[in-house]
């Protein structure tokens, strides 16, 4: 089940208990790996599994859980994290405890995934070297040159599966950027991660039901934008680095704004969408996206350049 519910975890937490199971296997992608990771602390908690969600409990044991990949992209096989969904509440468990005894990841087995799903993965895994870049706190420069790496191996593999979503040899591209992208917190070791995209995500993505890529895609490139008119200079850099833009032919903010461009195109050849509206998202409900995000404006979202209530309402109607 894509965007895991709550009460799939329950159900399965009760056939667990009266199987006395032991062991769980996930065959999947991530939604299917954060099934089994919910389950596997839940058979080991006492309450309701939700509370291990919203901070009411903080998980101590799990049984152990093994999984399988069948998509490329989320680094879930491999990360520290489920993500999980009460009603539109979306909500992320970060805990050592749920990493993956083992994870199998032969590139044969994502061969027959169905093509939507993997373009949303291979999408998301580009983002995925980009949330830990953006940073306003002092940080090494090997830190930025590794995941301007990973973004341009994600991007070249993305473009090679576009054209060619069988081929093996770019399969194994993907798998092996998956594992290492999780790594985020190796790769930019001391940095003050941002994560904006993702959070503005996963409140559509509740509310919704949308695929977590196809999410990304629609609002990444009007984040880009926005954030770029008070704080282009990270954006700036990636542009110049990743897509060689002349840094003396345009200032900080035209450079964020071609990067926008660049990362727009690279979505859209996969087929997904880079507006709300293609997601059949009303206008009418930004609103009541950013007051859920925002607690009704009384908390603010993301690191790099925080924001707002009113600033989640410009960019979603940006994104429209």
């Amino acid at each position: 089940m894509p965007n895991p519910h709550i009460d799939l975890v329950r159900n399965l937490i009760d056939q667990a208990r009266a199987a006395d199971v032991d062991f769980i296997l996930a065959v999947g992608g991530a939604s299917s790996f954060d099934t089994a990771k919910a389950v596997g602390v839940g058979l080991e908690y006492d309450g309701d599994v939700w509370d291990l969600f919203t901070g009411v409990a903080e998980p101590q044991s799990s049984v152990s859980v093994g999984v399988i990949s069948t998509i490329p992209g989320s680094g879930s096989e491999v990360s520290d994290c489920a993500v999980l969904q009460q009603g539109h509440d979306k909500r992320a468990l970060e805990n050592r405890i749920v990493i993956p005894k083992f994870a199998i990841v032969n590139p044969e087995y994502s061969r027959t995934a169905p093509y939507r799903y993997q373009a949303a993965a291979v999408a998301d895994l580009a983002v995925g070297f980009l949330e830990p870049y953006f940073t306003a706190k002092d940080h090494l420069e090997s830190e930025d040159r590794l995941l301007e790496g990973g973004l341009k191996a994600a991007l070249v593999a993305g473009r090679r599966f576009v054209e060619d979503p069988q081929d093996l040899k770019n399969r194994t591209e993907l798998h092996w950027l998956s594992a290492t992208m999780f790594n985020h917190c190796f790769l930019a070791t001391g940095s003050e991660n941002d994560w904006t995209t993702h959070r503005i995500e996963h409140e559509l993505g509740g509310e919704f039901d949308v695929i977590h890529g196809e999410g990304i895609s629609a609002i990444l490139p009007s984040i880009i934008r926005y954030v770029a008119r008070r704080q282009p200079k990270r954006y700036a850099q990636l542009a110049v680095r990743v897509f060689d833009a002349d840094p003396y032919d345009n200032d900080a903010e035209q450079l964020a704004n071609y990067f926008a461009n660049r990362i727009e195109e690279h979505f859209k050849a996969f087929g997904l969408a880079t507006s709300l509206h293609e997601l059949g998202i009303a206008e009418s409900s930004i609103e009541h996206v950013a007051d859920r995000l925002t607690l009704n404006g009384s908390k603010t979202v993301g690191n790099y350049s925080p924001l707002d209530r009113n600033d989640v309402i410009a960019v979603l109607r940006l994104a429209y």
